[in-house]
């Protein structure tokens, strides 16, 4: 069985779990024992709304699959991503004339070095 995708996967929740939580995983172990996978994807679901928690599905989708003897569902995935979401397309802001991503001014922290020159 052809594991490259489950492993890609779990790579991907180890590094948003680390970021989020500061925790990470055995990806090596989440691959070979069922109910560790279990455990971590209980994890991943619990923060609904998430690219962990669509990572976790993925991981059952392609699991399931391949247990099947399928090649399991395309995938979204990039190679050549970092494992940290999607980038949003920026916004153009009329007065300026420039992109402007949207949650960024938002959500911005209150200690923020853009704070110190009035962004």
């Amino acid at each position: 069985m052809n594991n490259d995708r489950l492993l890609r996967i779990a790579n991907r929740i180890n590094l948003l779990l680390l970021r989020e939580l500061g925790q990470g995983i055995d990806v090596k172990r989440m691959i070979s024992q069922p109910r560790y996978a279990r455990d971590v994807l209980l994890v991943c679901d619990a923060r609904p709304g998430t690219d962990i928690a669509s990572l976790a599905l993925h991981f059952r989708q392609v699991g399931r699959a391949q247990a099947r003897g399928e090649s399991g569902p395309p995938s979204t995935l990039s190679g050549e991503s970092t494992g940290f979401g999607m980038s949003r397309p920026a916004e153009v802001d009329s007065s300026f004339g420039i992109g402007v991503m949207p949650a960024a001014r938002a959500a911005r922290p209150w200690f923020s070095p853009a704070r110190w020159i009035g962004l």
